[in-house]
């Protein structure tokens, strides 16, 4: 059976793939309209500005991220399996929601200031979480993590470079990708 989509839903869809495309401040909202089925005037019975569709893609984005990457390492018992569950779900996310990671990451700086800060305080505490994973690598495993946030940061931006290059029909499936990454950075954190 099909899931059934809400309008609202479909038009943060479509506001993604068309702010991807186009940039925030290149698309407008008579196309928006136009790409989910809709005249231009509907998309105001659901937002009621372009600014609060960019927010509120964002700001699903990062919910979606954090309540998705806690599920993932609950019951990981060690920090290499936390960093294996890690990657696996930050590459897979970043691959298959590439139009709205992407717009999360690229249009920042078109927020309104209060948008923007709740948008960051979420993405503050997703990159906690991984923080935290690499706190306790140097705790229980001795990982070499000279600095936290920019480890964090560098493992992170790898991650999603994945959905630059990703090509489905390619050498190695997602999951085989993500095995690799995590491969990398967990031996790179070892100690010598």
């Amino acid at each position: 059976m099909t899931e059934r989509i809400s309008r609202r839903d479909l038009i943060l869809q479509e506001a993604a793939h068309l702010f991807r495309e186009k940039g925030y401040l290149g698309a407008n909202l008579r196309e928006l309209a136009a790409r989910v089925g809709i005249k231009g005037g509907s998309i105001y019975h659901h937002f009621a500005s372009k600014q609060e569709i960019l927010f509120e893609v964002m700001d699903q984005t990062m919910t979606e991220m954090i309540e998705r990457l806690s599920a993932a390492l609950e019951g990981a018992e060690s920090p290499s399996e936390k960093l294996r569950r890690m990657v696996r779900f930050h590459v897979d996310y970043i691959v298959t929601g590439a139009d709205r990671a992407y717009v999360t990451d690229d249009e920042l700086k078109n927020l309104e200031p209060d948008n923007y800060r709740a948008v960051i305080a979420k993405r503050d505490r997703y990159q906690r979480l991984i923080e935290q994973i690499l706190e306790e690598g140097q705790r229980q495993e001795g990982w070499r993590v000279p600095d936290v946030k920019l480890c964090c940061r560098a493992l992170i931006k790898a991650c999603a470079g994945v959905a630059t290059w990703y090509k489905p029909d390619g050498a190695l499936s997602l999951a085989q990708i993500a095995e690799v990454y995590a491969d990398l950075f967990r031996n790179g954190l070892l100690p010598r």
